[in-house]
């Protein structure tokens, strides 16, 4: 067995160029299942450890208010294991240069650790519910800490209920509702500098907020094996005197679903990216060894004659395979480790998650598993015509292959025009047809990558343009702590550098349509607002109707309403009581993020019975003035918060940059699959017709012209591969889209023409760079040389 492995390995040596190629193809595979599945194991890990050792809740209940005991007769309720009363609100942050920021200001008992929705204390100590100093205290989220570049002592300055309060900053901590940090779907990505987490003792936010023993969320965990739908009901009824404002489950709160949504996206990659690798070096290698197993055929009947069985001998040729799978899955392991602590890093910008990360042997594991499978697969595959090979016969020379017409010979419109170099081309690429095959499948794969990994930057810059060039094209939105009257617009409009002022009304509403509930919002415009353009399913802009109601394409999907149905509109405003009315769908609103619909400004008024009331403001303004304006603006204590545009962009662009590094990854380990599969293919072309290359310099052909024919070769098969890998790759953005998709998200299929050229340039980039390397040899060989080859 020592000759069998010296001859492996003299095989393998001999055909370095190629087995490299095969290596680097399982490499990359191998190196993205195990970066992806330790990345997204670390993730998910910390997820449940981090929600279950700070009880993250089941469901959540949010009210005008109630009393603090509530939380006592919903824990008696069977079926309950833990609840928790508390105060959440928003508030308007002064920041020590004058500006605004917003932050969830949100309330906890001592001692924590039996409260639903815990911290977990990252620095400084935790917050005194009645403070020797006699003021509050409070923890805030690292991010913000670090942003606003704060200090434990330091205090913040929050305006509540119309009254500057200040806190003192004594720790930092990060809760299982505040992995992902926004104030809204509407802002995309967390912006530190202008929103952050603040916690407080409850008494301290009964304080604040002027609700002395009053609370307006309650939180639950249901206990295992617990009717979930059953107690949610009744604890509505038993809340339904306080004003149930919203009540909804895990699944939706907004943190949850983001990580959720990127856990899941993670998954889906983990397993399609490594499959497509691992395929086409199988493919590959399954090329190789026939191809190794026809030039030997008298080798394994020498190795017959002497006493080797089928099964030495099956497993000696698919130990070339499974040599390349082992070698393939040890260096993508160690490049997969390396790289899962960069996608760590990347996740630690947006998710407050306790830092986890490992190597996951069992991950490793299985990806030598998962290699080797592939390599005996392809191995045996390509073995299998051993068992038939005689010792006897297999001294004689192998009769050549049964030859006919090709399909193109049939074509004689088309084939009487090719000329003698492109006939011969075309003959050889159909006389290989599994050869041809996967060549064409790997381009297609590469190509398919390539597109992809486009994409994402075309859906990015789409989103971003449709956002905050067309939708959203106001300077600033300021929102009040509650309606005010429209005349209180007049001294934001005197402010020097405001251009135009737009006045609106957000009402969080029920939609009640024939027995189906959803919780949304409804923005009333003003019939002159510019600042801000809904879009129809087609991307035209569509005006606001002055009576009925534009439901948001989610929402409307949600309660099966159609244009011309008559809905139901019950608002949840946590001033005043409930009202219902009923009003007909005009049109549905397509959205990328989220949902909101859309009225006219006194339409929205006559839901709340109210007149000339509106929530916030838009403003265009001099960019000059701009600094100027957000210092006016912060005087207003009756301001909730104030929301730049231009800041929102600049910080979605900072963090897009962070993740162009991965998209480059993917480019480069496309180009690798891409020019792995064509040297592979133009090389063993190039071995197996050296001596018809020897009879065309014979014949006078010069060395361009034989070179010639072996780029023909390539091209016959890369540019199907070219062609089809377009439409593949946009098949495959429009499957991991729809497979990522939910009722809060909707990623757009948006390729643009240039993607699309660049991915053919890039393509067609490979191909040569291929060809080039696998032909290089040709002029340094004389036909005499050339002519003495025996294949």
């Amino acid at each position: 067995m020592k000759v069998l492995y010296n001859k492996l390995w003299r095989g393998i040596y001999l055909n370095k160029g190629q087995f490299f190629a095969m290596t680097l193809v399982i490499t990359i595979g191998i190196s993205l299942y195990v970066a992806m599945t330790t990345t997204y194991a670390n993730l998910g890990h910390a997820q449940q450890r981090f929600y279950n050792d700070n009880n993250f809740a089941d469901h959540y209940f949010h009210v005008v208010q109630a009393p603090e005991g509530i939380a006592k007769q919903i824990a008696s309720i069977p079926g309950i294991e833990k609840v928790t009363a508390r105060i959440q609100r928003d508030v308007a942050v002064i920041k020590s240069d004058g500006t605004r920021a917003s932050a969830r200001l949100t309330s906890y008992l001592l001692p924590l650790d039996q409260q639903v929705n815990s911290v977990q204390l990252e620095q400084g100590r935790l917050f005194e519910a009645y403070p020797a100093s006699g003021g509050a205290e409070a923890l805030v989220d690292p991010a913000y800490l670090e942003a606003n570049q704060l200090s434990f002592g330091d205090s913040v300055e929050i305006i509540a209920e119309g009254k500057q309060i200040p806190l003192t900053v004594v720790g930092t901590a990060i809760g299982p509702e505040f992995v992902y940090a926004i104030k809204d779907l509407s802002t995309m990505v967390p912006d530190p500098q202008t929103f952050g987490i603040f916690m407080i003792p409850l008494n301290q936010a009964q304080e604040v907020f002027n609700l002395p023993g009053q609370v307006n969320q309650i939180l639950v965990v249901f206990a295992p094996g617990a009717d979930h739908e059953a107690i949610v009901d009744e604890i509505e009824d038993l809340l339904s005197p306080y004003g149930n404002l919203a009540s909804y489950p895990r699944k939706d709160q907004i943190s949850h679903w983001l990580l959720e949504s990127e856990l899941t996206s993670g998954r889906i990659m983990a397993k399609f990216f490594p499959i497509i690798f691992l395929s086409i070096a199988a493919g590959i290698q399954i090329v190789l060894l026939r191809r190794m197993i026809r030039l030997q055929r008298s080798q394994i009947g020498i190795m017959k004659g002497l006493g080797l069985s089928n099964a030495e001998v099956l497993y000696h040729y698919s130990s070339y395979a499974l040599a390349v799978s082992l070698l393939g899955a040890l260096a993508g392991s160690a490049l997969g480790l390396l790289f899962s602590y960069y996608l760590n890093d990347i996740y630690a910008m947006f998710f407050n998650l306790p830092k986890v990360e490992g190597y996951h042997w069992q991950v490793v594991l299985y990806s030598f598993m998962l290699a080797a499978a592939v390599g005996l697969a392809a191995g045996l595959s390509a073995s299998a015509p051993i068992v038939t090979i005689n010792p006897a016969e297999s001294m004689r020379s192998q009769p050549p292959a049964k030859s006919g017409h090709n399909i193109l010979e049939k074509l004689p419109v088309f084939w009487q025009r090719l000329s003698p170099l492109w006939k011969i081309s075309f003959r050889s690429v159909l006389r290989n047809r599994f050869r041809s095959a996967v060549t064409v499948l790997g381009v297609v794969a590469a190509v398919s990558l390539l597109l992809i990994s486009f994409f994402m930057n075309d859906a990015i810059d789409y989103m971003m343009n449709q956002f905050y060039e067309k939708e959203m094209l106001y300077h600033y939105m300021v929102r009040f702590d509650k309606p005010v009257k429209s005349h209180e617009l007049l001294n934001i409009s005197r402010i020097e550098g405001v251009n135009r002022v737009e006045p609106f009304l957000e009402i969080p509403v029920k939609i009640h349509y024939q027995g189906k509930m959803v919780e949304d919002a409804v923005s009333g415009q003003a019939s002159g607002n510019l600042l801000k353009k809904p879009f129809d399913s087609q991307g035209n802009p569509m005006p606001i109707p002055e009576e009925g109601i534009v439901l948001g394409e989610i929402t409307a999907r949600k309660l099966g309403a159609e244009p011309g149905d008559l809905v139901t509109v019950e608002t949840a405003f946590s001033i005043g009581e409930p009202v219902k009315t009923e009003l007909p769908v005009v049109t549905i609103n397509r959205q990328l993020i989220g949902s909101v619909c859309y009225t006219s400004l006194s339409q929205a008024n006559r839901l709340l019975r109210e007149a000339d009331a509106v929530s916030g403001c838009m403003l265009l303004v001099d960019p000059g003035q701009a600094a100027h304006i957000e210092a006016r603006l912060g005087d207003f204590t009756g301001i909730n918060s104030i929301l730049s545009r231009q800041k929102e962009i600049d910080n979605i662009s900072s963090l897009i940059e962070s993740s162009v590094y991965f998209v480059g990854i993917m480019i480069f380990f496309s180009l690798i699959l891409g020019l792995a599969i064509v040297y592979n293919s133009i090389i063993m072309s190039f071995n197996e017709r050296k001596k018809e290359l020897a009879s065309l310099l014979t014949l006078g052909f010069t060395h361009a012209e034989v070179s010639g024919l072996m780029l023909k070769d390539a091209l016959i098969q890369a540019v199907p591969g070219l062609l089809i890998g377009l439409p593949t790759g946009r098949w495959l953005a429009i499957f991991y889209i729809s497979s990522v998709s939910t009722d809060m998200f909707t990623f757009p299929v948006i390729i643009s023409p240039f993607s699309y050229g660049l991915s053919l340039v890039v393509g067609l980039g490979f191909v040569l760079l291929g060809y080039w390397l696998a032909t290089r040899g040709l002029s340094t060989l004389d036909m005499i040389e050339m002519s003495k080859y025996v294949d």
